[in-house]
């Protein structure tokens, strides 16, 4: 259900970027052999004809000889009408040499079989604003008007310059000029996971204390500043969200962290702003594909004076499952009611409304068997309408091996964060 790479030569993930092309949808992964988060050490891809279904087909960027680590990158098709000499899609990524932290290029025929470019176009920090051993990774494009590329990455602007990442331009893709970076404010240091122009306004995916949130500006130069809503867009065991072009509109991906360490590429979403101008993330329909056999499932049985009403059966979540259903709450409310998910024993996440009004908050690790003087001990009354299996998915996070729910968990069109 989730995508995880198991070639040796990739070995665990970290972040993820897509690119689609000609009916494909490429992945690409951060990845390390050597086992400890940091050490990165090769880029690799796999391949999928709908986003759901992947095939691995292992690394495509190893690190350079001598060098620290590896760092993440994304990819883009060669803004030169007709190519001008060169292949029609390009990859940028860093490498920790020594004090210091550089951009390198590589391109591609295929998408999948990739060719530095060398140190010929090694991109470096422009001492003018940025610090000369500071971070420098990971360019996120967009259109220049009258051609070529604005590109957005993780930098340390000097303190001066009221900046918090690198940005700057390039004509062709490989040879890249750093800019003053645009003035940012409410948010502190942070990564650029991506930036795309939506409706008239340029939307980031911006990467700090452990979470994602979103800065907007009217023009590709800034000023940059948080929106006043949704600030936490992406948070949890998960992390660095992107965005990419689909068939179907814009989307995001990001990888998500079992509590075991692995990490593994999520499920793809939707990518929509508001009306007020507020970016969301929301269910992709595409990801219906991962529902490939229906599983019988019964209305619960009366709780008695038990505060949750528990399915009789409990999933497989090692294979995956999607739940749906249609919960019913009483009118007028009379005590906050909801959905309770069992992921471990005797500790679940409770997603409760406290009257039809407000929106549902959500808390985790609380107890299926709370006193019964707990303000949320009324049960709802819920129906399931299908139970569908996704075993034939590549992986998903190995804990819990099962897992019982009170009301619809996976899937049901959510609402958007």
């Amino acid at each position: 259900m989730f995508y995880k790479a198991t070639n040796p030569k990739t070995g665990n993930m970290w972040d993820v970027w897509l690119y689609y092309h000609a009916g494909t949808y490429y992945l690409y992964s951060l990845c390390t052999t050597k086992g400890a988060i940091g050490d990165w050490d090769n880029i690799s891809v796999a391949s999928s004809p709908d986003g759901v279904h992947w095939t691995e087909i292992g690394p495509a960027l190893t690190i350079h000889q001598g060098a620290t680590w590896m760092g993440t990158g994304s990819t883009w098709g060669n803004p030169v009408a007709g190519g001008g000499g060169e292949k029609p899609f390009q990859i940028n990524y860093s490498i920790w040499a020594g004090p210091r932290q550089t951009i390198f290029f590589a391109t591609s025929d295929d998408l999948v079989h990739w060719t530095p470019t060398g140190p010929r176009n090694e991109f470096v920090q422009d001492e003018r604003w940025y610090e000369r051993n500071g971070r420098w990774d990971c360019i996120w494009t967009i259109a220049r008007p009258g051609g070529g590329l604005y590109g957005y990455w993780t930098a340390s602007p000097k303190p001066e310059t009221g900046g918090q990442f690198g940005f700057g331009e390039s004509l062709d893709g490989l040879t890249w000029t750093a800019l003053e970076p645009p003035k940012v404010s409410g948010v502190g240091v942070g990564e650029v996971g991506a930036i795309e122009k939506i409706g008239a306004k340029y939307y980031m995916l911006f990467g700090t204390n452990g979470r994602m949130e979103t800065l907007v500006a009217d023009r590709p130069q800034g000023p940059f500043a948080t929106l006043p809503r949704n600030k936490a867009l992406l948070s949890g065991h998960t992390y660095f969200a992107r965005f990419f072009n689909s068939p179907t509109g814009l989307l995001a991906c990001h990888h998500s962290i079992a509590r075991d360490g692995r990490v593994f590429a999520g499920l793809l979403k939707g990518a929509a702003v508001d009306a007020d101008g507020i970016l969301r993330f929301t269910w992709w329909p595409g990801n219906d594909a991962l529902k490939h056999k229906p599983l019988a499932v019964a209305p619960p049985a009366a709780a008695g004076k038990k505060p949750v009403r528990m399915l009789a059966r409990k999933f497989d979540a090692q294979a995956g499952f999607v739940l749906e259903g249609k919960m019913q709450l009483p009118e007028p409310l009379g005590a906050p009611r909801g959905l309770y998910v069992e992921h471990g024993k005797g500790c679940g996440t409770l997603t409760a409304r406290a009257s039809a009004r407000k929106k549902p908050s959500t808390a985790r690790c609380v107890s299926a068997n709370p006193p019964a003087s707990a303000s949320w001990s009324r049960a709802c009354s819920w129906r399931p309408t299908s139970t569908t299996s996704s075993s034939s998915a590549t992986a998903c996070p190995p804990p819990p091996p099962a897992a019982s729910a009170s009301s619809p968990a996976a899937k049901a069109t959510p609402s958007p964060r």
